[in-house]
């Protein structure tokens, strides 16, 4: 997870793509008879954020997390500001967004929207300050905001999050890596041994990329504390088939030594992978949203 502000979620894929602070201080100014103004401190303004993110269909539903924005200023509640590292950046309202639909469908739905928020600092009452969202001081956050139920198993529950995260995200470059080198091989007809060059290295990362998901650590057992858990561990095996299914058509492809319709029928195929990556997405997101707030088995 790249932040969280609120319950609002930012995975790398939807992330900032800018990040601005502003820090300022207020002053009186005294003139005088004679030399220049005198300054009187007056105490520091409220810290102003600004961020803006750009949301494609290719990456998940481009109006949830607007969506969600909008609900949040329309609530006009504080809401925590947390990266996923656990830095608690403070307590902020949304007091502006700009919405820009830079993409539509032939129906008419938004496919691709640029965003830009601005967030001001809340400071409250600082006699009952907000509480600081349970996050963990210099350890992994996930380590303090599990479930109770399952404290007690927190590093298997941490390590198997921490690995079917790094597992899952590096997947999804290999797959991207593989419509590369597929998109590069049509455009090869004419020359065979290149055509089969390239891949046979899209089947080799289809071949890893397949070992890896099997890899992935069984959540099973905490699908029931875990939000998310579940259908991210349904859509990933989902996956897993359709890649290794991917990978026969280019295997077979490969071993007929002709160009054909299999290049067509693999890209097709891919794209199946990739839909069922993208549903596994949220409940990546809900998983990774553990390193920085608190869930407890009752949400």
């Amino acid at each position: 997870m790249y932040a969280m502000l609120g319950n609002i979620q930012f995975e790398f894929i939807n992330s900032f793509t800018s990040f601005e602070e502003m820090h300022t201080a207020s002053y009186a100014k005294h003139d005088v008879l004679a030399g220049k103004p005198r300054l009187q401190a007056m105490g520091n303004d409220l810290t102003v954020l600004n961020f803006s993110l750009q949301l494609h269909w290719k990456l998940g539903n481009p109006n949830l997390a607007y969506k969600d924005l909008i609900q949040a200023k329309e609530a006009q509640q504080a809401l925590s500001l947390v990266f996923g590292s656990g830095q608690f950046i403070g307590w902020f309202v949304i007091t502006q967004i700009n919405s820009t639909a830079v993409i539509h469908d032939a129906h008419g739905r938004t496919a691709a929207r640029e965003l830009a928020i601005e967030l001001n600092e809340f400071v409250g009452d600082p006699n009952n300050p907000l509480p600081t969202p349970a996050i963990s001081n210099g350890q992994n956050p996930l380590l303090s905001i599990v479930p109770p139920s399952i404290r007690n198993q927190i590093s298997k529950v941490a390590n198997a999050i921490q690995t079917g995260m790094r597992i899952f995200h590096a997947v999804e470059k290999q797959i991207e890596a593989m419509r590369t080198l597929i998109n590069h091989a049509k455009e090869l007809k004419k020359n065979p041994a290149n055509l089969m060059g390239l891949i046979a290295d899209a089947i080799a990362i289809g071949k890893d990329s397949i070992i890896n998901l099997g890899n992935l650590p069984v959540l099973d057992q905490w699908v029931d504390k875990l939000h998310g858990a579940a259908d991210f561990m349904s859509y990933s095996s989902q996956a897993a088939h359709q890649l290794q299914n991917t990978v026969s058509i280019l295997q077979n492809g490969y071993d007929s030594g002709d160009w054909g319709d299999w290049l067509d029928s693999a890209t097709s195929a891919l794209s199946s992978v990739t839909d069922s990556m993208i549903n596994a997405t949220p409940g990546a997101q809900s998983l990774t949203a553990w390193l920085a707030i608190r869930k407890d088995e009752n949400e």
